[in-house]
């Protein structure tokens, strides 16, 4: 009954498409950025099929906070040059920074794939043939699976020293710019 009920599907939806020039495209689009101006997509790339970025050594001044009586205050934590009195420079050395592969877009796809056809055949049904509506619905669908394999992420874990820095261990999440950058368009190219 399945395969005669998919069969069914598949033919609404052929019938459908061919007359139709729609086109539904869900991601992270170019204009989505983070406030450096970094593009979101270019992070997404990284995250998704990993890298290994080498860092050249660079000198970093490290601010602090001085008490009266020449103790570090806050038990020498490190504060903003605003906040701070004191200031010592610091060479880094050349290291290489590695971002292990987390699939989260192709792992969407590759689970959607073989579904979003039939969702799309029924919402073309269920809408009386408003091919762009039913579009629109599978994009809405496609965004929430895409932001949620990014917020659900879980391994491989972030390194120790990602974790120290962000305060916790969510490996695809730090200010949640790249959640809120999946977006989706119906075109009628």
């Amino acid at each position: 009954m399945t395969n005669k009920l998919s069969e069914s599907l598949q033919k609404v939806l052929g019938k459908y498409l061919e007359s139709s020039n729609l086109e539904l495209k869900a991601g992270i689009f170019e204009s989505a950025t983070y406030s450096d101006g970094t593009p979101v997509a270019t992070v997404g790339y990284l995250n998704e099929y990993g890298a290994s970025i080498n860092v050249p050594e660079k000198t970093t001044t490290i601010y602090r906070k001085m008490n009266p009586d020449g103790a570090f205050a806050s038990k020498g934590r490190f504060v903003k040059a605003s906040k701070s009195n004191f200031a010592t420079d610091h060479s880094v050395p050349a290291h290489t920074i590695n971002i292990p592969p987390r699939p989260f877009f192709r792992t969407v796809l590759a689970n959607g794939k073989q579904e979003w056809s039939g969702v799309l055949a029924k919402d073309i049904k269920r809408d009386g043939g408003d091919v762009k509506q039913a579009m629109s619905r599978l994009g809405e669908r496609i965004v929430d699976e895409l932001q949620s394999s990014v917020l659900s992420w879980a391994e491989p874990p972030n390194s120790p020293s990602t974790v120290a820095k962000k305060g916790f261990n969510h490996p695809l999440v730090d200010t949640s710019q790249l959640s809120r950058s999946f977006g989706y368009e119906v075109n009628d190219d």
